[in-house]
């Protein structure tokens, strides 16, 4: 293997000067710059971003951890990461978890022990044991003896002393329920996301509230709770329905959840919005494809990711720096599934 030592040869300078050609940390000559890059390319010379990285105290890495590659609600979210890395100057290493902390924890051991510069955590844990806290209280002291690597979390505000960018989830719920009470709908069904989330239990929370400042009395037999796919939104629905009580509308914790209950409420026979009337939250591309084409509350899911890696930066350049959590504002989206006049435009770009 090509190291250091033969480009300093082939180019005829000391080992420095190839050093500080490389990482401009001297100025040098145009002649003595041109010899060691000609160097370089010839012998295809690599730096090796590890071993870069122990001597300089950073891999311009950053580590991204997400629950699943399989919700569409990610991909634009770890666009606006890579975008921003671009900007800063990272490479952004994506890892996924399938909702297990467990493996969760071994993938931020594996940033930790390979120097990362930061990690970006949309975790599963949820501190409701010990084992939990205390591994979300680690967080705060991420890294080694030489090197600390912050961390930012998104969707989740993990710890108080723990950067976040976040959705305002009861004002997500609250919008979609009150277009539905707007409507004429009273009795409103709930699809629910994962109640041992902050996600989950802050959207039925927003339910709940809107409900009862209408004066509408919660009936908690209006309420399943679904697992964030489609098919668990086929269930969900199904399981109400089987109860024999009425509702008119369903609030759907999230677009994918929103479809399935869509589906399971064509099969029984169903018209929407004319008898049932469906809205999730997210408005991911999905929904505009399926029939009828889903209302929603749109997520800013590319933003929450760009300002992620912009905090993220902000923390590496300043670890001292108060902690930070940005809170991203939502706004409805009115298709078919609520109103007969909805936007049926399908969507068929940024896919």
């Amino acid at each position: 293997m090509v190291g250091i030592k033969e480009v300093a040869k082939k180019a005829g300078v000391s080992i420095s000067t190839v050093s500080n050609v490389m990482n401009e940390k001297k100025p040098v000559s145009p002649e003595l710059k041109a010899r060691v890059t000609e160097a370089i390319e010839s012998l295809q010379y690599e730096v090796n971003p590890v071993g870069r990285g122990l001597k300089s105290n950073k891999t311009n890495q950053v580590g991204v951890i997400v629950p699943s590659f399989n919700q569409v609600y990610f991909p634009a979210i770890l666009q606006g990461i890579h975008e921003a890395g671009l900007k800063f100057g990272y490479t952004i290493l994506v890892f996924e978890t399938n909702g297990n902390v467990e493996l969760e924890k071994q993938h931020v051991r594996f940033l930790q022990h390979s120097w990362s510069d930061g990690i970006i955590l949309a975790s599963y844990a949820n501190g409701e044991n010990i084992s939990d806290r205390k591994y979300i209280r680690s967080l705060l002291d991420s890294g080694n003896r030489k090197k600390r690597i912050p961390v930012v979390s998104l969707e989740n505000v993990l710890d108080p002393g723990i950067d976040a960018v976040v959705i305002d989830n009861k004002r997500a719920a609250e919008t979609a329920v009150k277009h539905l009470l707007s409507l004429g709908h009273n009795k409103i069904a709930h699809v629910a996301a994962p109640l041992r989330f902050q996600i989950g239990s802050l959207r039925l929370e927003g339910y709940k509230e809107t409900l009862s400042k209408e004066g509408i009395l919660v009936d908690d037999e209006l309420i399943e709770e679904g697992d964030y796919s489609p098919a668990s939104g086929y269930d969900a629905m199904m399981r109400l329905l089987s109860k024999g009580k009425s509702f008119s509308a369903v609030f759907a914790g999230n677009d994918q959840m929103g479809i399935g209950a869509i589906r399971a409420l064509l099969d029984e026979g169903y018209r929407i919005p004319e008898d049932v009337a469906v809205i999730g939250i997210d408005n991911n591309f999905p929904s505009t494809l399926v029939s009828p084409s889903l209302s929603s509350v749109n997520l800013p899911k590319y933003d929450m990711g760009y300002q992620a890696m912009y905090l993220l930066n902000e923390r590496m350049k300043d670890p001292d720096k108060n902690r930070s959590v940005i809170t991203l504002e939502s706004e409805l989206v009115v298709r078919t599934s609520t109103s007969k006049d909805g936007d049926g435009t399908w969507n068929l770009r940024g896919w």
